[in-house]
């Protein structure tokens, strides 16, 4: 039995700044620890190849978390979902400031990672207690805070670490979540679940949904691959700028995050494009773009300046492509939205925790030109499978032969 999500009270203008500032701050948690790997390293007497462990972790958590967590949203109200979600958050951010071993640190990314589920709950969510005609501003205004999360957080800890000390940027952010929750549990509305299904049925159709749709294979294989390559470049940043050939400290690889929110916030230009052209060109743009930052890296990123421009086409790229791709996926059916969007943000986990950890690695055996060559072939493989006629993709092919079984 299905029927419509009914809200209690419109979701307002103000409410709408409120779930982007949450998505920015839920998210930011993930990446804190990227600047100050080398730093956290020391402080624990690891290695630069064992401390890319860290963001695999948490990566990992994060698919475990949308993995168990995400379906309920299309059975439970999600407001109460999101505060139970962020109240659990609260404490592992506690217990990851507190590690003072590098086992400990492990096990608590990975805690903190299965709870980071609240802002991929927050655009499905905000998306039922929208109309047709503006679903698409809101869930490209919500991108905007959670891109921004992920890039200014670097920035954040880059600076709390260098000052302060790396335990500090976690008790901040464990204060900030009081705060925002605190604010979300006051005004944000609540939605009344759509189905009527169990949880075990619910997580059992979660196989039947990924089959049955061609889009959301496709978005979530070219979506995985560029989260992955971008894992990939800011996992590394703050070793390849510690070498002698900049020497420079862990904040200003977070002044990079800066640099790469400019060209995330002119994404949005993307969605009015995708309006007009369809989103499916636009993820073919978005694609190109991050291809050609991987170039610039490869042949310019012996310089800040080369850096500084691959990040902007990088970060562009890679939000062109994510908002544009949620445009396509919101266009299935709307009680399969959180199970669609489940599979779709596994997709970027997957890559971005497999690519994290392969990116430590080309940098421990290769350099700065391994890490490059990684980034590049992730990035191609989505670009191709995006211009890849429809019955001639991988994806296409692959399931339809497990419908066929």
């Amino acid at each position: 039995m299905t029927r419509s999500h009914v809200s209690t009270r419109p979701l307002t203008r103000a409410t709408l700044v409120l779930l982007a500032l949450m998505c920015g701050i839920s998210i930011g948690s993930a990446y804190y620890a990227q600047p100050l790997l080398p730093a956290i390293g020391r402080a624990l007497h690891v290695s630069d190849a064992a401390m890319g462990l860290v963001p695999m972790l948490t990566q990992i958590g994060i698919g475990a978390g949308v993995l168990i967590f995400m379906p309920l949203g299309d059975i439970v109200d999600n407001r109460k979902l999101i505060l139970l979600l962020v109240s659990a958050h609260v404490v592992t951010l506690a217990l990851v400031a507190s590690s003072s071993t590098a086992g400990m640190l492990y096990w608590s990314s990975a805690l903190m990672g299965l709870t980071t589920v609240a802002p991929y709950l927050l655009p499905p969510f905000a998306a039922k207690l929208s109309p047709p005609e503006s679903r698409g501003h809101v869930t490209g205004f919500l991108a905007r805070g959670f891109f921004a999360g992920i890039l200014l957080a670097r920035t954040v800890s880059g600076y709390v670490g260098y000052y302060l000390a790396w335990h500090a940027v976690y008790w901040i952010a464990l204060a900030s979540m009081l705060v925002i929750a605190a604010l979300f549990a006051r005004h944000a509305p609540t939605s009344k679940p759509a189905l009527r299904l169990g949880y075990g049925q619910l997580l059992r159709s979660l196989a039947t949904v990924f089959l049955q749709e061609p889009q959301l294979r496709l978005a979530a294989l070219t979506q995985g691959l560029l989260f992955g390559a971008f894992n990939a470049f800011w996992t590394s940043l703050a070793f390849y700028l510690e070498t002698p050939q900049f020497h420079l400290p862990s904040y200003v690889a977070g002044l990079f995050g800066v640099i790469g929110l400019a060209g995330a916030l002119g994404a949005p230009l993307f969605g009015k494009l995708a309006d007009r052209r369809g989103p499916e060109f636009a993820v073919k743009l978005g694609t190109s773009i991050a291809l050609l930052s991987w170039v610039v890296f490869m042949f310019l990123g012996g310089r800040l300046a080369g850096l500084m421009v691959g990040v902007l086409l990088l970060d562009l790229g890679i939000t062109a492509s994510h908002i544009s791709n949620q445009a396509i996926i919101y266009r299935l059916a709307p009680e399969i939205r959180s199970r669609v969007t489940t599979l779709y943000i596994l997709g970027l986990f997957t890559g971005g925790a497999s690519l994290s950890r392969l990116a430590t690695l080309a940098w421990s055996a290769y350099g700065w030109y391994g890490v490059c060559t990684l980034g590049f072939v992730a990035t191609a493989i989505a670009a191709v499978v995006n211009f890849v006629p429809g019955k001639r993709r991988v994806t296409d092919v692959v399931g339809k032969h497990f419908l066929a079984e």
